[in-house]
C-alpha cells in the first residue's frame, strides 16, 4: 500500500440504532487504522441522525490497509457500541477519493445498526 496523508470527513449518520433505554443515543465515532492511534468526533446529544462535519488527518503507512469506524453511544463514564464499519484503503487509493455511506453491521452481520457518511481524500507522499 502507498504511504501518504489521508484526510477523512465524518459528515453525518443516519438511522443509528438506539442504545439508551430512555431518550435517544448521543453518538460519536472513533476512527483508526491502528488501535493504538484513534481519533474521535464529539458526541451529538439525543439523535439517531447526527451531523458531525468533522475533519481528521491520518498519516498512512505501507502496512495500513483498512480504516475502521466504531460508532458509540456516549453515556456518563461509559460508552455503548452502536456498530462498527470499515473501508479497505484500496478503495481510496484507486481514485484518491471516497465519498459514500458506510454501513454499521450488527454482530454476525445479520442486520444493520445504521450508517455514516464518510468522505476521504488521499495524497501520496
Amino acid at each position: 500500500m502507498p504511504a501518504g496523508t489521508l484526510e477523512i470527513t465524518i459528515v453525518e449518520g443516519r438511522r443509528l440504532k438506539d442504545k439508551d433505554t430512555v431518550g435517544q443515543s448521543d453518538p460519536f465515532v472513533e476512527l483508526y487504522t491502528q488501535k493504538n492511534c484513534k481519533q474521535r468526533t464529539r458526541a451529538i446529544p439525543n439523535t439517531h441522525d447526527p451531523v458531525w462535519n468533522e475533519v481528521f488527518t491520518f498519516n498512512i503507512h505501507p502496512e495500513d490497509d483498512t480504516i475502521h469506524f466504531d460508532v458509540y453511544d456516549s453515556d456518563v463514564g461509559d460508552k455503548d457500541l452502536i456498530g462498527r464499519g470499515k473501508v479497505k484503503l484500496s478503495k481510496v487509493f484507486d481514485d484518491g477519493t471516497f465519498d459514500d455511506w458506510v454501513k454499521l453491521p450488527a454482530h454476525l452481520g445479520l442486520s444493520v445498526h445504521g450508517e455514516i457518511h464518510v468522505i476521504m481524500n488521499f495524497t501520496p507522499s
